[in-house]
Order: structure tokens, then sequence, then C-alpha cells
């Protein structure tokens, strides 16, 4: 049975990232035929687990129905993407037959390491694509997430999908302070959930991270009249300055700052600038600086003003796009010597770059 699952996971993720096909499906455009292809295997698939202890069957074949429901809401994610309301219509009826076939509501459904992505996208399809209307002050985002799962799902099914989002704000470093009060209405639902150990950790960093109060040795400076990177690189005139562009979903910029106790302690012996550059978007500013805090980013601050924003990623970026983390070093009379600097973790290799550049 562990060959024929392992066989399954493989199948899904070549699906989902166009690798492979085995069902023939990656280029079926007709709803019906890809259910039938995805059901009928599933069908198959049970037969090769008879035999097994029944909790061990029942749980492969929910995490099978999982993995499949998964991979029919990717094709019609990007079946329908520009496709005719008609089809639209045709694959979001096909969707509620594939998902009474699957039972979401299962209560080993949660077994399967496809039912978060799974719940996820359901609520996606479910306000997005098939415009359901959005309960009154409930727009989008967690709350969104919690008020569907706890309208559409029943039992373990709705218990481990809200505990996820927690699990998922921790994993991500999201923080959404939205979900503070949602704790307390998963623990009057589900009082007596095994859970509630990983939930209540999530919380608390979250509920830690939007209490971070600003030391002063952050500092914010007003760019606000900034029109180019040179005004705001013109702040620091003299000295050495490290350039940290980042924003604050980037998960590898997060596990960059794990390493930064050498870069500060060089930088304050030496005279050198840290400037953390932020590709924020204006609405993230106060998670920003929180997380600026968080982190414990000892340094100047600054999040891209629009005047500005293309010259960073024409300067630092590639055909439009930007990748981050990116480290940057400009010499003491302003100039760029190093467009893409070695990470606080190459340390060793930092530090030379900074001397040479101080020379």
């Amino acid at each position: 049975m562990a060959e024929v699952m392992s066989q399954l996971y493989d199948d899904v993720f070549d699906i989902r990232t166009r690798q492979g096909d085995r069902w023939e499906i990656a280029d079926d455009t007709i709803a019906a035929s890809v259910r039938r292809k995805l059901t009928n295997y599933a069908l198959s698939l049970d037969k090769e687990v008879e035999g097994v202890d029944e909790e061990l069957r029942d749980k492969a074949r929910q995490d099978i129905r999982m993995q499949l429901l998964l991979a029919f809401q990717n094709q019609l994610l990007a079946t329908t993407f520009r496709s005719s309301e008609a089809t639209k219509q045709e694959w979001l009826a096909e969707l509620d037959s594939m998902t009474t076939f699957c039972s979401i509501n299962h209560p080993y459904s949660p077994f399967s390491r496809a039912f978060y992505s799974v719940v996820s996208y359901d609520t996606g399809i479910r306000y997005y694509t098939k415009g359901e209307p959005k309960p009154e002050g409930v727009e989008k985002g967690v709350e969104l997430a919690f008020y569907d799962f706890e309208h559409r799902l029943i039992g373990k099914a709705q218990e481990a999908a809200m505990a996820q989002l927690f699990l998922e704000d921790e994993g991500q470093q999201r923080y959404d302070p939205a979900l503070l009060p949602l704790a307390d209405e998963f623990c009057k639902l589900h009082p007596e959930s095994p859970w509630m150990p990983w939930v209540s950790r999530a919380v608390g960093k979250n509920r830690a991270f939007n209490e971070t109060a600003i030391p002063a040795d952050l500092h914010f400076p007003d760019v606000s009249s900034a029109q180019t990177i040179k005004d705001v690189t013109d702040l620091y005139k003299g000295k050495v300055i490290f350039m940290d562009i980042w924003a604050t979903w980037c998960g590898p910029c997060r596990a960059a700052f794990a390493h930064i106790g050498p870069l500060q302690e060089y930088a304050a012996a030496n005279d050198v600038v840290l400037l953390y550059l932020s590709i924020d978007r204006p609405e993230n500013d106060e998670k920003w600086r929180k997380m600026a805090a968080y982190c414990g980013l000892k340094g100047e601050h600054v999040r891209v003003q629009n005047a500005f924003h293309q010259e960073v990623y024409d300067t630092f970026g590639r055909q439009g796009a930007l990748s981050i983390p990116r480290y940057v070093i400009f010499d003491k009379q302003g100039k760029i010597r190093f467009t893409s600097a070695a990470s606080p973790e190459q340390w060793d290799k930092l530090k030379e770059q900074l001397q040479e550049v101080a020379r």
C-alpha cells in the first residue's frame, strides 16, 4: 500500500507542476471527462488497498480522494481562468459531483496531507470563482476561511481545517492579527481538541509578534519625498551602506535574519550603515515595522515608495522581476560596489566585501 500511495503523491505533484500526466487530464478541457478519469482511478486504487487493517484502509481511501480532488481543483482553476461562462459552470457542476464523491467531511479526510489545500481551494472557488456572496463583515483572508470552515465543514474535518489555519500562520510567519479573536472561537467549538497545544503555541507567537514594541535602535526615516534610490542613500553620505532588500512575506529573507549577529557587531564597530529596504506594499506598513522589530533588525528601515519602486526593480532585478533577499553594498561615495553581495549567512565572504569597499 505504501508503494501505491507514494506513486499517487508523485502523480498529483507531476500534474500540479506540469511535469507529468498519468491520467491524461492536463490537456483535457472537458470537466465530465476529467472527473470520470479521476473517480475511476480512485475506485481502482480502492482495490489495491483491500485486505489491510480496516482503519488503515479507510484512511488510505480518503487520502486517495483528497489527492484526486486537489488535482481536479487545480485543473478547474487552470481551465476556467479564461474560459466562457458556460464552460466555467460546467466545471463547477462537476466539482460539486467530485466533491460529493470525495467526501471532504469524512472523519479520515484530515489524515491526507492534501486536505488543507483542498478545503482552502474550495473556499476560494466558492467565493471567487462561483461568486457566492460573502457573509456581512467578512470579506477575505483568514476570517473568510474560518467562517467557511465553520459553516461548511463538520466534526473532525472542521476541527482540523480550523486548527491548520493557525498552524499555517505560524509556519509562514504571517502573524495575521485577525486570527487572535478566532482563537477564542476555536476553543469554544473544540475545547477538547488534540490540536490545542499546537494552536496555543501558534496563537502565542502571533500575539507576541503583534504586541512587539519598536525599540530605539530601529530607525524609520521619512522618505516620503524621496524620488530615487540616491535620495535615500544620500541620507548616509560618507558611510559604507549594506542594503538588504526584503519583504515581510519572503521566507528566505526572514530565515537569513537568524544570521545577522556578526554583521550587526561589525557594522557597529566600523560605522557601517545597515539599510533594510522593504518592497512591501503600503497596506503592510504596520506589519513591516513590527517584523523589523520582531526579528531584531537594528539599523535603518525604508519601505520602497512609488516614486522609486520601478528603479529598484530595474536596478537590482532582471526583466521586471526582483529576486529577494538581495544584498547590495554602497561605498562612502554612494556608488554601488556590489550589486549582489554575499548574504549574512556567508559572513566570511561578506566581511571581505565590506572591508574591500571601506578601503
